[in-house]
């Protein structure tokens, strides 16, 4: 695997996070480490979550030069740890900031992550993630160009030019070990005077297709009257993408193999609010059972029926692409902790990401403040309980441009800090993407 130079790779430890005092405690003999083989010291850092394999590389020169080891890589996919994370992308920002929502007994904590691209000053905003990797749209309109990037090994690479031109598309992406597969949806740019949702265009790349390097799919059909939202993103499940049409609220639902698109009402349509879909469960390369989930502030003008915030899963046939389907309850947000995030919502609508079992909802920030997130809610859906993060002490971190000139609010993204993405490698880019300010 080649791999550019880079700078900046390690997520600082800071104020958001801090060692328990159990860990620090806790040494090792360093006569133990000085005797040990260097395959099974390899295995055991191969064995650390990425944030601290990226600590550790201080340690030595050795140590330092593993990433760019591909057996150290490989086998690093295989054994590190899961991490359930969630990138907050800021506009101009030029960095990422990561939530932990897994952190004990501390709680949530916060990293701070550089891109390896800069952002809208490069023409790219944020757009999907999956198994380590972030989409980048181009934001001039026409043919798009989407790039994915690894922003720890600061790999990048391109697909190719999208074959229809848009405005701005809703964008989905699953890659895999040996796959990526890349939706563009909506937002047709049929005349210099019109755009409507018509149209998708589907990327797929497989080690074992022809060639590997990956193909355009022949656009198909959007349902009548689709209306996407391009904040809203897409949720991947069993094979297809699901996302939200709104006026009135419906589920779409994309099923790759067949290039073919069907319909799934939400629960309670007629009296959702800043409804998002969302992935549940699942695991590293599929290792668990992914779901369909639906995250929604519920209205509803009688009295009976409180205002909340709910979530709901997918089952039966919308789940496997049918028209039909049923939809569970699994989560409500309890009615104090509602009546705190509705005040600081203020109803301009919340951002919505799931990853694991953990969701996360981050409210929007109105057109006067600084569009990064100040306060965020964890629900943890295996064990029923809502909590909020603590406050992001990144805030304000090189924030000066984005508080000079606004920007269009922070993005938020299920995204697995990782230092193999070997997917990338199938696109055709044995140089990969060279932009200005790459390194910072």
């Amino acid at each position: 695997m080649n791999l550019l130079p880079h700078h900046h790779l390690s997520l600082p430890s800071g104020p958001g996070r801090r060692p328990s005092p159990a860990a620090a405690e806790v040494e090792m003999d360093p006569r133990v480490w000085r005797r040990l083989p260097q395959p099974l010291l390899d295995r055991v850092l191969a064995c650390l979550p990425t944030p601290s394999f990226l600590r550790a590389r201080a340690v030595c020169r050795r140590f330092y030069h593993l990433l760019f080891s591909s057996p150290f890589l490989h086998s690093h996919l295989l054994h590190s740890p899961h991490l359930p994370f969630f990138a907050f992308a800021v506009p101009s920002a030029g960095h990422l900031l990561l939530l932990d929502p897994t952190s004990q007994p501390q709680g949530p904590s916060w990293f701070l992550l550089p891109l390896p691209i800069p952002g809208p000053a490069a023409g790219f905003s944020p757009a999907a993630a999956s198994a380590g990797l972030l989409a980048f749209l181009s934001d001039a309109s026409g043919h798009k160009t989407l790039l994915l990037a690894n922003p720890i090994t600061r790999l990048l690479a391109a697909l190719p030019l999208g074959p229809t031109q848009r405005l701005s598309p809703t964008v989905g992406l699953a890659a895999g070990s040996t796959s990526i597969i890349a939706v563009v949806a909506g937002d047709d740019l049929v005349s210099p005077f019109a755009v409507k949702n018509i149209s998708v265009d589907t990327f797929v790349a497989d080690a074992a297709s022809v060639p590997s390097s990956g193909f355009w799919v022949p656009s198909s059909l959007l349902p009548r009257l689709s209306s996407l939202d391009p904040r809203a993103g897409m949720a991947f499940a069993s094979g297809r993408f699901y996302c939200m049409s709104s006026s009135p609220f419906a589920v779409l639902v994309f099923d790759v193999a067949a290039n073919v698109w069907s319909k799934v009402q939400p629960p309670m349509r007629r009296f959702l609010r800043s409804p998002a879909l969302v992935e549940l469960g699942g695991g590293r390369e599929g290792s668990g059972t992914a779901r369909v989930g639906l995250v929604a502030s519920v209205e509803k003008s009688r009295l009976s029926v409180p205002r909340s915030v709910r979530v709901w899963t997918l089952r039966g046939r919308g789940a496997s692409g049918g028209g039909g389907g049923a939809w569970s309850e699994v989560g409500r947000m309890p009615q104090d902790v509602h009546t705190q995030f509705a005040a600081a919502e203020g109803g301009r609508g919340f951002e919505c990401a799931a990853h694991g079992d953990f969701v996360v909802l981050a409210p929007r920030g109105g057109p006067a403040t600084v569009p990064v997130p100040t306060t965020v809610l964890v629900f943890d859906s295996r064990r029923d309980e809502w909590r909020w993060a603590p406050p992001c002490p990144y805030v304000g971190h090189g924030m000066a441009a984005v508080a000079n000139g606004g920007g269009a609010g922070f993005r938020v993204l299920a995204y697995e800090p990782r230092l193999a993405t070997p997917a990338i490698g199938l696109l055709d880019a044995t140089t990969p993407v060279a932009l200005h300010g790459m390194h910072g």
